[in-house]
């Protein structure tokens, strides 16, 4: 009974002594075509490794007038984890109608003035160092 329980104990510190994952700050700035892009919305996705069956928690910030943005997870931590993020970048606008025309049921439909490159079909990355960085830059351009 007493090689079970230390085996057992052993086993349970050996499995949550492993390496953490660790959340670094992370900010920037994202323009497009040259202007700063406000009230965007910036989405770190992490990247799992092979055979990995969980990648992690993914971080989000909203871009102010000056197109700056901080990393917040969806935890609450502040940053994002160290490692390769997928990055969705998109700024919704609402089509306003013409005239006065009443919005269709649901509201008006919503553009992004971000190409689709950078959010639905986005390849972008971005290897988050481990001491965090304040150069998360995106220097998006539209068609």
């Amino acid at each position: 009974m007493r090689a079970r329980l230390s085996i057992g104990l052993a086993l349970v510190l050996a499995l949550g002594c492993g390496p953490g994952k660790k959340f670094v700050p992370v900010s920037g700035k994202v323009t497009l075509n040259g202007k700063p892009l406000a009230n965007a919305t910036v989405s770190f996705q992490p990247i799992g490794e092979a055979g990995a069956i969980e990648a992690g928690v993914g971080s989000v910030a909203k871009t102010n007038e000056q197109g700056e943005f901080t990393l917040k997870a969806s935890t609450g931590e502040m940053g994002a984890l160290v490692g390769k993020h997928r990055v969705i970048i998109s700024c919704p606008n609402p089509k306003i109608g013409d005239d006065d025309a009443r919005p269709p049921r649901g509201g008006w439909p919503l553009a992004d003035k971000v190409p689709s490159r950078y959010n639905a079909e986005s390849k972008e990355t971005f290897d988050v160092p481990a001491a965090g960085t304040d150069k998360a830059d995106f220097l998006l351009t539209s068609p």
